[in-house]
């Protein structure tokens, strides 16, 4: 008898449950996918939803007032874990205390040109998982706002300039980071 039949025939007991545990070490992470991923592929189907129902112009504003106040939120909460252990709100310790693993979700490259910090993300666990499910268009929603709203919220004084893969026309995104006063003003010169 098949393990299928056994259960629905005769239910479960400890005997047959008793190897669940060292076969799940033994597969591992095989069949995971990463919790951002999972956050990806959470927050892209119910994007798809609200794009479906209310359309792309009045769906994309509610989502992205959503995910404004989302990222807000997460960095005001970074900013408390900062100022809890006794440290200053700076772009170094939001790096340090950040609610997420940005080795793991992102795999980084980094530079720093002029004193700002450059990242180059070609790996991003959000919008790969998205991805797999036909969701990478709904995922840059969340992509497209959040991040600027994380900084507001955790240090104001961050300033982030953001080319996302769909404006780089690349497989990356590219985030500069930047915090000196002298770089900031080219910026808003050109505004």
């Amino acid at each position: 008898m098949d393990d299928l039949s056994r259960e629905k025939e005769f239910g479960f007991d400890s005997d047959y449950m008793n190897d669940v545990l060292d076969k799940k070490i033994e597969v591992g992470d095989k069949f995971q996918t990463p919790g951002f991923g999972l956050a990806a592929q959470l927050f892209s189907t119910v994007a798809k939803h609200v794009i479906e129902r209310l359309g792309e112009q009045d769906g994309e504003a509610l989502l992205k007032e959503a995910v404004e106040e989302f990222g807000f939120e997460r960095g005001k909460r970074i900013a408390q874990r900062v100022k809890t252990e006794g440290k200053s709100l700076t772009f170094k310790n939001w790096l340090i205390y950040s609610d997420i693993d940005s080795l793991k979700n992102f795999r980084p490259i980094t530079s720093i040109p002029e004193g700002d910090f450059l990242v180059k993300v070609k790996h991003c666990t959000f919008y790969e998982a998205a991805k797999e499910w036909g969701l990478g268009e709904y995922s840059r929603i969340y992509c497209k706002y959040v991040d600027y709203k994380i900084l507001e919220g955790y240090n104001p004084d961050l300033t982030l300039v953001l080319k996302e893969r769909q404006v780089t026309g690349a497989n990356r995104c590219v985030f500069r980071y930047i915090m000196k006063e002298q770089n900031k003003q080219p910026l808003f010169n050109n505004e």
